[in-house]
């Protein structure tokens, strides 16, 4: 075999991202016990369209649905109801076999947070107390940023309630929430205490995916912004929320689900 095929067959080995990790349709990760049900959201409709010239046998679609666990921040420690998707293309480049990547913003409908405005169960029944989140993208994702960091994800953190507007974020481009997240053990700064994700295992096999948990509780988090008219509102979400939040007092855990399928079959690309 000469160089460029042997270094074709390396990119295929590596190609498949599980939004985290490398896994290859044939590498041998361990199965479920039992089947289980599988979240909505597992679909190829949003996989992008390649950069030009990007072969496509050196790339797949890559579908990440995040479909439990919890974001705790600062003071709102909210359970994951609702699934996140986020589509993205991972390929490398032929000759260099550098990573590339194409991403679809993430998808998924805001959580309402417990207890609103006020923080407390039961006195969010009017709108104007009620508090919703939606994490969107701050910045594109980088994978397998090192040994212990598969998926390093820098977040806004949308904020919605009636009094604050359409701008209110934790967190944005410039100064993110930063989870670097790993499916090993973690090594957080006191009061927080490691914890352990849980590395993939196959829960399909057409096409094939994969379940695993990833985990992070060594991020800060910082004050929120463009909340209400002139920022007016700035202040009481960062007294409901708890912020800013240093490093060590915040926790990520997310389960997530991954499919993938190569482009140089049948994946359909949005167009």
């Amino acid at each position: 075999m000469n160089a460029r095929p042997a270094r074709r067959a390396a990119a295929l080995a590596v190609g498949v991202a599980l939004g985290t990790m490398a896994v290859p349709a044939s590498a041998a990760v361990p199965s479920a016990a039992a089947r289980e049900p599988l979240p909505p959201g597992l679909s190829f409709e949003d996989c992008p369209k390649l950069p030009a010239g990007a072969d496509p046998s050196l790339w797949n679609c890559n579908v990440a649905v995040i479909a439990g666990g919890r974001l705790q921040v600062g003071r709102i420690d909210q359970a994951i109801v609702k699934p996140l998707r986020l589509t993205y293309a991972l390929g490398y480049d032929p000759e260099t076999l550098e990573q590339k990547s194409v991403v679809v913003p993430l998808k998924g409908d805001p959580i309402r947070v417990d207890g609103g405005v006020l923080g407390v169960p039961g006195t969010d029944v009017l709108p104007v107390l009620q508090v919703a989140a939606k994490p969107v993208l701050a910045a594109p994702p980088e994978f397998n940023v090192d040994a212990q960091t598969l998926l390093r994800l820098k977040l806004g953190i949308g904020v919605q309630n009636p009094l604050v507007g359409d701008r209110c974020s934790i967190g944005t481009g410039g100064d993110p929430v930063t989870l670097s997240l790993t499916v090993g053990t973690t090594r957080p700064p006191l009061p927080n205490k490691p914890i352990t994700g849980s590395p993939p295992v196959d829960v399909a096999s057409d096409p094939p995916t994969y379940k695993m948990t990833l985990v992070d509780n060594a991020f800060s988090a910082p004050r929120a912004g463009g909340c209400g008219p002139g920022s007016l509102f700035n202040g009481l979400v960062d007294w409901r929320s708890g912020l800013p939040a240093r490093a060590g007092t915040n926790t990520a855990i997310l389960v997530q689900y991954l499919t993938f399928k190569p482009y140089a079959g049948r994946t359909r690309v949005r167009r």
